[in-house]
């Protein structure tokens, strides 16, 4: 009988592996060899899954952004918005491994973007709909509407990312409860 191979659940693996690279050494040092090596398979293995380089590196960025995604998704269906909304700025922050690890992916992956329009693109439609997620969560929770809110939305991403950078930049300046306390000031501060 033949084997059943799960493909999407082997090129998830593989793009784990190639986040752990990203995390551990930077961008620069994910290569075929490197994920396989990482993964505990062969380079011609891992060609089964990935045509080149730049595809596994697509699917690594994706598969941040989706497990982001599914988390938030996840709390929207259960939680009241105003509680979605802190959750989902508070969660976002790197005060676990598995975080720091999605923000160090990141901003391996924004520097790249400012040099590939491809990824320029990919990286603002990210920008675009977490802005929007916060914007209906903000309006949601009775706070502004519309543009007001979009507004919010945009000041609160800002004030989520100078923190997220400050935290992986200077970890010791930065730990948890500094992290929790700049976001909740931001959501405090002014009209939502």
């Amino acid at each position: 009988m033949p084997k059943f191979v799960d493909v999407a659940e082997r090129r998830a693996q593989l793009a784990a592996a190639a986040a752990r690279i990203i995390g551990r050494a930077g961008i620069g040092a994910v290569t075929l060899r490197e994920v396989a090596a990482e993964a505990g398979w062969t380079t011609g293995a891992l060609t089964h899954y990935f045509a080149d380089k730049q595809e596994l590196l697509d699917l690594t960025m994706e598969a941040s952004l989706a497990a982001r995604r599914e988390k938030w998704s996840v709390a929207r269906a259960m939680l009241p918005p105003d509680v979605v909304l802190r959750q989902t700025l508070l969660d976002a922050l790197p005060t676990d491994d598995t975080a720091r690890l999605h923000w160090t992916v990141t901003l391996a992956f924004v520097a790249q973007a400012a040099s590939e329009p491809r990824l320029a693109a990919r990286q603002r439609e990210a920008y675009q709909a977490f802005v929007a997620n916060l914007a209906e969560l903000i309006e949601a929770s009775g706070g502004a509407a519309g543009d007001e809110a979009v507004s919010a939305a945009v000041r609160l991403n800002t004030t989520l990312n100078g923190v997220c950078l400050q935290a992986l930049y200077d970890p010791d300046a930065w730990p948890a409860e500094r992290q929790r306390a700049a976001i909740e000031a931001a959501l405090t501060a002014g009209s939502l």
